[in-house]
């Protein structure tokens, strides 16, 4: 979330260009976003 946040101080939507910065910052990102997505379809929808 750092690495995507600090991205948006360069592009501040999530074109291509905004994930190529948070790759340079964070190589492994997919697999992290991967793992947030399966931890969030675990928790309850209010």
């Amino acid at each position: 979330m750092v690495a995507h946040e600090i991205a948006h101080l360069v592009e501040l939507n999530h074109s291509r260009r905004f994930w190529a910065v948070v790759e340079r910052l964070y190589p492994d990102y997919r697999e992290a976003r991967r793992q947030l997505d399966l931890a969030a379809a675990s928790l309850p929808v209010f």
